[in-house]
């Protein structure tokens, strides 16, 4: 998160515009698709989105920012 946290926040004060709400959106589920992934990798799961509620703790937990 000490690493990802920066990067997003840079892209959020880049390219945030009333237009580009629904592009940020899908970055956003982007992030969270990957994070998701690999956790499920991680602890050797089949379905990935199993794991959407639990990642979705852990990120919130841990402070990671979103685009939006």
């Amino acid at each position: 998160m000490e690493w990802l946290n920066p990067k997003i926040q840079g892209w959020r004060n880049y390219y945030y515009t009333n237009y580009s709400q629904k592009r940020l959106a899908k970055l956003d589920w982007y992030i969270l698709q990957r994070l998701t992934r690999w956790y499920a990798k991680k602890r050797q799961r089949r379905r990935w989105m199993s794991s959407l509620p639990e990642v979705k703790y852990i990120a919130k937990m841990y402070g990671l920012r979103t685009l939006l």
